[in-house]
């Protein structure tokens, strides 16, 4: 069963793209989404680093 860190993660790493392509839907100005790309990459890299944490408890 996903931990409740596990849907947090993945709840903002959904908001993040969801936001990004939205913005870039409706033509934002540069400035906003390069804030909003700034910000999914952090919660891209807060993602990769949970799951290599998570794959480092695997049983071999």
């Amino acid at each position: 069963m996903p931990s409740d860190e596990t849907r947090r993660l993945l709840k903002l790493f959904g908001v993040a793209v969801t936001n990004l392509e939205d913005a870039i839907d409706r033509r934002a100005p540069v400035e906003e989404i390069t804030k909003l790309d700034a910000e999914l990459a952090d919660r891209t890299r807060e993602v990769i680093a949970f799951v290599e944490r998570l794959r480092s408890r695997r049983i071999l």
